[in-house]
Formats: structure tokens, C-alpha cells, sequence
């Protein structure tokens, strides 16, 4: 079938669907459930989200589902709060790790993380800091290197 370049496939379409709705943002579960091979689903679901289309659409159909809910990202995160703050006083540990996880999870905490890029050649020196023992990392400071 042939299909505009801007446009998603119908398997691009059911992924989306699947993966905001009965996935539950599962991305290897949705892949599967659109009907790509089940074998690669996890690299595939990676793939898609990260088609900028496909990510767009996911977007517009979160939106959808938020305002048909009435729901802000605000007013869910105030939510979240007040349950980590009961958990706190309840004395429920696991309840307050799962709502600092969501609120995390909201907030962009566990993105994958960015190492800082270093200048060429120097690679080398910045691991052999990492390797050096505090009392090492003052003598190279006390002289002024």
C-alpha cells in the first residue's frame, strides 16, 4: 500500500494506537500487537518511537486522551504528591518509591543520561583522574596540575 511520505502506514497507525491504549507505552508489546515480528519487537518499537511521524502521532493521541480524561500533567503530578506525602506518613515504603518513580518518570529523570564529551586526547587523562585516590587528586592540585 502505498502511502504520502508524511503519512503513517496502517501498521505505523495501529502501533500508535496500541502502544497509548492497551500497551500501556510498551513499545516492544505494541510492535508485537501491530503485527511486526515478534522476534525483533523490541528494536522495532525503539525504531518507531523514534520516527519523528510516528512520535508526533503518539503525541496528538496522548493529548486527545488527556483532554477527554480533563487531565493536566500538572494537576497528575500534584496527585502524585499528595500520595507519596500519605505514603510518608502511613509509613509505606513502597507506596512512596512507586510515587516517586512515576513523578520521576514525569519530571524526565530516567531519560538516558548524557555523558559530558571531552576534547580530543584527553580521554585518557580524565579516566586516569577517575582512578586516583583522593589523597592523589590533592598532590596533583598542590602542584598546580
Amino acid at each position: 500500500m502505498k502511502t504520502h511520505k508524511d503519512q503513517l502506514t496502517a501498521r505505523q497507525q495501529q502501533f500508535c494506537q496500541v502502544y497509548v491504549g492497551a500497551a500501556q507505552r510498551n513499545a516492544a508489546l505494541a510492535a508485537r500487537m501491530a503485527g511486526y515480528a515478534a522476534a525483533s519487537s523490541h528494536v522495532t518499537g525503539c525504531q518507531l518511537l523514534q520516527t519523528p511521524k510516528v512520535a508526533a502521532a503518539v503525541r496528538a493521541l496522548e493529548a486527545v486522551n488527556a483532554q477527554d480524561l480533563q487531565v493536566t500533567r500538572k494537576e497528575v503530578l500534584a496527585r502524585l504528591l499528595e500520595a507519596a506525602a500519605v505514603a510518608k506518613a502511613q509509613a509505606e515504603p513502597m507506596a512512596m518509591v512507586a510515587a516517586w518513580r512515576a513523578i520521576g518518570q514525569m519530571a524526565g529523570l530516567y531519560g538516558p543520561e548524557k555523558t559530558p564529551r571531552t576534547a580530543p586526547g584527553t580521554w585518557g587523562v580524565r579516566m586516569e583522574l577517575e582512578r586516583m585516590s583522593d589523597a592523589q587528586l590533592r598532590a596533583v592540585i598542590a602542584a598546580g596540575g
